[in-house]
């Protein structure tokens, strides 16, 4: 997600937890191979099931031996018995006999009922905005090998063309199946037992905040979920445990690739329900309700990072400078039926992330709770807490609302209603001191969740709704 230098607070925490493009995991091209329905893997997609998570942490292969339950035709890269002369020939593989891709598309509009909120004020009162209702196409790719490697891909379409995702899965390496995998290339970092986009309300579980980006450094701030150029090594252990451990480029907004020095890991369990990697003979706990389970996932993970970007007011060719950042944080999912409550949180420092290039420390937290009524409705509500605590600054504290609901059109047609309620006290500091966004600050950011209705009450606490949001996506 790319932010304007000048971007508001409400902006770019707006932006990034409410905006929904549509990610998947197990795409078209996968239930057409196995000649199965995209329920299989998903509820309202790109949420999955717990057999499309264990799906997704096998490397997009079914549980077992994957080439069993392929359906489609495939084209031999090879014959069977050059394995037996390898190395001295290519070890054999397949292709679907189709090419694997799949489309989609997906947008968004917006009502402002109030038109003294923060958005309305900051646009001369609009009210009503259609202009991303068609936002984003995607191509995706998605094709395995053998029973071992696959291929996935996204190219993503929104005024330029974009690799969000090229990765080369390698699954197996060694020891017990599932328990060592490769992935190599452009994806995201794995931080929990499940899908970044497990949400039934938001574009990504974990609630992320562009923390340069937001105090006006980063055309292209870090984030913990994002797309990055990098290696994975995950796995599930046992069945019941899962791991992953990486490095990746990270965010260089400078024309100067410099080393990132990004890594990350984290670990997690599962008690209950299916197993992690889908093996065994226990299946959904109800065949006509595969998204539910009796199961409590507990995951902790931790991510460093190193973020450059150009000095802010320098000279001609100033050096660029580096933010360093270290995060800690956990989530819980217990689910009960078709019930589910979805907790979260993690506490990020940066050493130079502020516009006087201060340190400041970002502490977030969130809850979903949701309970799938029928196949193809799902209410929820969520919650979302972000802190920022800025040396030499006020703090700023927000806070975010979202009952909605989630609705299959058919199954691979959805619709996300979310209403938007949000609150804030306190505001970013430029240099000086002085707030920014209003007067005495930088003019450029406009409006803020919350922002004062006049400067004499710049730390008011009241909760504004903010929004009307209807997401609309379809893949096939």
């Amino acid at each position: 997600m790319r932010l304007r230098p000048a971007l508001s607070l409400h902006l770019a925490l707006f932006a990034a937890t409410v905006a929904m493009p549509l990610r998947s995991d197990a795409i078209p091209a996968f239930a057409r191979k196995h000649g199965t329905s995209c329920l299989t893997c998903h509820s309202v997609y790109p949420r999955l099931t717990p057999f499309g998570e264990a799906f997704r942490r096998n490397g997009y292969r079914f549980p077992g031996v994957d080439s069993d339950y392929v359906k489609q035709d495939t084209v031999a890269l090879g014959q069977e018995a050059n394995k037996k002369t390898f190395p001295n020939s290519v070890w054999p593989g397949t292709i679907p006999i189709s090419v694997p891709i799949a489309v989609g598309v997906n947008g968004q509009a917006f009502v402002y009922p109030d038109k003294g909120a923060s958005f309305p004020r900051a646009n001369q009162g609009t009210q009503f905005v259609l202009d991303d209702l068609v936002a984003e196409g995607h191509v995706w790719l998605g094709a395995s090998l053998d029973d071992t490697i696959t291929l996935w891909g996204e190219l993503t379409f929104s005024g330029a063309a974009e690799v969000e995702h090229a990765q080369v899965l390698l699954n197996d390496l060694v020891g017990p199946k599932h328990a060592v995998n490769l992935y190599v290339g452009r994806g995201f970092p794995t931080l929990t037992s499940f899908g970044p986009h497990s949400s039934y309300l938001g574009d990504a579980r974990i609630t992320t905040v562009p923390i340069t980006g937001i105090y006006g450094l980063s055309t292209d701030p870090f984030t913990l979920v994002d797309n990055y150029n990098g290696v994975e090594l995950a796995g599930v252990v046992a069945g019941y445990v899962d791991y992953s451990a990486g490095v990746n480029a990270g965010k260089n907004a400078t024309a100067v690739r410099l080393n990132s020095e990004n890594w990350y890991a984290h670990a997690g369990t599962k008690l209950g329900g299916l197993r992690l990697d889908g093996e065994g003979s226990q299946g959904p706990k109800d065949a006509m309700r595969p998204w539910a389970e009796d199961a409590l996932t507990l995951d902790a993970f931790v991510f460093h990072s190193r973020e450059y970007y150009p000095a802010p007011g320098g000279g001609a060719s100033p050096p660029p400078l580096g933010d360093t950042s270290f995060t800690a944080g956990g989530t819980v999912r217990g689910q009960l039926g078709s019930l589910e409550l979805d907790l979260g949180g993690y506490d990020q420092k940066h050493d130079r992330g502020t516009s006087g290039l201060a340190s400041v420390s970002t502490d977030v937290e969130w809850a979903e709770l949701s309970y799938v009524l029928f196949p193809w409705m799902v209410p929820a509500v969520r919650v979302e807490r972000i802190g920022l605590r800025p040396a030499g600054g006020p703090d700023v504290m927000a806070y975010h609302f979202m009952p909605g609901c989630a609705f299959l059109l058919r199954a691979n047609v959805k619709a996300v209603l979310v209403l938007n309620v949000e609150t804030a006290s306190g505001f970013p500091a430029d240099s000086g001191g002085a707030p920014l966004g209003w007067a005495g600050g930088n003019a450029d950011w406009g409006g803020f969740i919350n922002a004062p209705r006049s400067t004499a009450t710049p730390t008011s606490h009241q909760a504004e709704f903010e929004s009307i949001a209807l997401f609309l996506a379809w893949a096939i």
